[in-house]
């Protein structure tokens, strides 16, 4: 490939002129020290790649063309020039590997670098934060950053500022899991509501007639009958009163676990406890949660104890979590279709970087089936066919259900192979690394071991030559995806680094994604209208089916567009209440409110305490409350999403509603914020030295991740049309303008 800065970087290495800090003369440096100590020559398109990294693009490159070692070029060059540079990758797993295989290189350039999982010590935390590169993953570093949050001791917040941050596998963490709000909760004033259960049994009442099924977004409603039977189970006089708010979110929650949630394909349990799986992955997601009382009520369904999460504290999506990086890259084999996101999203230009060697693959297009059973016996065929031949098939489910189906029917027809699912995906990084072993067939969910290598002939290559003869890895994709992404990075598996490969890509007229988009109406009368065997041939219908894809794209990128404009405001509120508690605790900001608001009794508490103690404990006390009202804010927030559409009704914008109710609730904050302060004051004053005083924190600390952030958005289609519409209205108060908030009272306008 041609490129004058990749020219003269290995001008530099020949010439051993590198001994300065410019990127070309540590690329040089780079590239020596990868061949030292890893024996590695790297290519002229990872030098491109790593070049585009540290110019802050969205890199595209093909699976084993050597993303891992392009970030540590571009790593090494912004460390060496003063930035701290986080590298997020999709799992612990990847972290480790990365971080291990890697650390050689930046040990002889001299970079320090760490490694942070889940299974990191919080006290080792702050020391490995340090380094100048730090392998972690995103929900890691989102989860330290929001622990900051609650932390009272300065010498115990160990995330740094956000500096540079490059992002493995980019459109899994930045589009897919972007909306995924990481949430920290603390058990201050939570009492256990062990009612769930209770609501659940009762709910068992409920038949077909009392409650309806909305087909696209799975939310339960009841219908009037619903309602009145509600009314008498449960005793109270209207359902639907501001009282009853609770119980009928309870209701439809316990409504929702047991008539739409699904076993197998929305979450598994194990070791009692409800473990979800991520849509787009099919993968077990520890950690993540339902939404509001979903969770409870999925636990009551299986008769497990009702997990206590305590009370949000603080939250915040992965997406402005990685927006809070002044400078941000990314590597991913498929950012080329997510153009368009990448750039309105996080301002990233993507960079396509060309395969060294040809890609040899052959991707077959799309086969289409009349239903599932006639699309099943078409991927059995073609896996029997393959392991005929003992040549290797990798095969992407969509779900634990599908996985399970075609294993069972493999093992009726005796052949041989491995199942990789949520339920078993403890050992899938060495499962999918032998993935292309002579004869292998490997059942797995959408993106299990993802950022592992195939290899022909499985790791060590011992049958590389008899695969190749074979046709290579074949790569089954059993259905339409929601995105395209998913299709490519699946076929993307097989034809690696110039080796020959296969991809044939399955769907079904009953597949989820073509009833949710109709395309039966789409098709008209091209649609069949008897079963029919075999792969169906009718072009028109084949070119409806591929573009329900595109619809559906559309549609959730949409949906991303019109949720990121809506949680701005918020957004905007976190940012600024973060950044004010830690001016309070690190000395920057000292209040003054005692002092303004109670100037008698501030007086005598110096005299009493003495002035320096007092305004420590004064900042200490005002953080706490801070922690209490985003608290107060974002259970605010969260009611108001739930009804602000109906302001419409009225002839009102919807959005201004929301900026002015937000605004207005700061208001009031900004005023009793004054008059707790000073019934602190009072308290503290009771006391007989100053160390007596406690202020109220949280005793215990839960971390875990929302799983649906946009829910409400998806059942209220009036609040996101109004939003799209009107987001340039005049009448919406500006962020910096307008009303002064509680933050503009109590600290001045940042």
């Amino acid at each position: 490939m041609e490129n004058k800065t990749v020219s003269k970087i290995k001008e530099r290495v020949q010439s051993g002129d590198f001994s300065g800090n410019t990127t070309e003369e540590i690329f040089a440096r780079c590239y020596k020290a990868t061949e030292k100590t890893l024996g590695i020559t790297p290519f002229d398109e990872q030098l491109a790649a790593a070049l585009a990294l540290d110019n802050g693009r969205m890199v595209q490159m093909q699976t084993g063309e050597g993303k891992t070692l392009c970030a540590v070029f571009a790593a090494c060059a912004n460390a060496l020039n003063g930035r701290n540079v986080h590298i997020m990758t999709f799992n612990d797993y990847l972290a480790e590997r990365d971080y291990k295989w890697m650390k050689p290189i930046y040990d002889e350039m001299g970079v320090t670098v760490g490694v942070v999982t889940e299974k990191t010590p919080r006290v080792e935390r702050k020391t490995v934060y340090k380094k100048q590169v730090v392998y972690t993953t995103a929900k890691e570093a989102g989860f330290d950053y929001l622990r900051d949050f609650v932390e009272f001791d300065t010498e115990m917040m160990c995330f740094p500022k956000p500096d540079f941050a490059i992002f493995d596998e980019a459109d899994s963490i930045l589009i897919d899991e972007a909306r995924i709000p990481l949430v920290i909760a603390g058990d201050v004033a939570v009492k256990e509501d062990d009612s769930v259960k209770d609501v659940y049994e009762k709910t068992k009442e409920f038949n077909e007639q009392d409650f309806e099924i909305d087909e696209e977004t799975e939310n339960v409603y009841l219908t009037d009958n619903g309602a009145d039977k509600a009314e008498k189970i449960f005793g109270v006089r209207s359902i639907y009163s501001a009282d009853n708010s609770e119980l009928l979110s309870k209701i439809c929650a316990c409504l929702k676990a047991r008539e739409v949630l699904k076993e197998d394909k929305d979450y598994i349990v194990k070791d009692k406890k409800i473990v979800l799986i991520d849509e787009f992955t099919g993968r077990t997601a520890p950690g993540r949660v339902f939404p509001g009382e979903l969770q409870a009520a999925c636990e009551a369904k299986h008769n497990l104890k009702i997990t206590l999460r305590g009370r949000i504290i603080g939250s915040i999506a992965l997406q402005y979590f990685a927006r809070l990086y002044p400078k941000i890259a990314g590597m991913t084999g498929t950012a080329e279709s997510a153009r368009e996101e990448f750039e309105k999203f996080y301002g990233i230009l993507v960079e396509v970087i060309p395969t060294r060697l040809p890609c040899e693959r052959l991707d077959r297009p799309l086969e289409l089936y009349y239903d599932k059973a006639e699309k099943q016996k078409a991927i059995i065929s073609a896996i029997k066919t393959a392991y005929n031949d003992e040549r290797p098939v990798l095969v992407g489910t969509q779900s634990i259900e599908e996985s399970e189906e075609i294993s069972e029917e493999l093992k009726k027809a005796g052949v041989s192979h491995t199942v990789l699912n949520a339920k078993n995906n403890a050992e899938e990084a060495a499962v999918i690394a032998n993935a292309g072993k002579r004869g292998a067939v490997t059942i797995s969910t959408n993106m299990a071991g993802r950022g592992v290598d195939i290899k022909l002939g499985g790791e060590d290559g011992a049958d590389k030559d008899f695969v190749v003869k074979a046709g290579g890895l074949l790569v089954l994709v059993t259905s339409m995806r929601e995105s395209e992404r998913m299709t490519l990075q699946l076929r993307g598996r097989a034809g690696r680094q110039g080796d020959v490969g296969e991809s044939r890509f399955f769907a079904a007229l009953d597949d989820d994604i073509m009833i949710k988009n109709d395309l039966k109406k789409l098709c008209g009368r091209h649609y069949p209208s008897a079963k029919t065997q075999g792969a169906l041939s009718d072009k028109t219908l084949l070119k409806e089916a591929s573009r329900i894809q595109r619809i559906s794209e559309g549609d959730t990128f949409d949906e991303r567009v019109n949720l990121m404009k809506y949680t701005m405001i918020g957004e905007k509120h976190r940012e600024i209440t973060f950044e004010r508690r830690n001016a309070l605790l690190n000395g920057s900001y000292q209040s003054e409110i005692w002092k303004k608001n109670a100037p008698e009794l501030y007086d005598k508490a110096v005299k009493k305490f003495g002035g320096e103690k007092l305004q420590a404990l004064e900042n200490k006390v005002l953080a706490a409350l801070l922690n209490e009202f985003h608290s107060d804010y974002l259970d605010y927030t969260a009611y108001l999403r739930e009804g602000i559409h109906l302001t419409q009704i009225a002839g009102r914008n919807p959005a201004e509603e929301y900026n002015i109710a937000c605004e207005e609730y700061y208001e009031s904050a900004a005023k009793s914020i004054y008059g707790q302060m000073e019934g602190k004051l009072e308290d503290v004053m009771k006391c007989d030295k100053i160390e007596d005083y406690h202020i109220d924190m949280p005793t215990r600390i839960y971390t875990y991740l929302l799983n649906d952030m946009a829910e409400e958005f998806k059942v209220k289609p009036i609040l996101l049309n109004v939003f799209s519409e009107e987001e340039r209205s005049e009448d919406i108060p500006a962020e910096d303008g307008g009303k002064k908030g509680f933050f503009s009272k109590l600290f001045g306008k940042k």
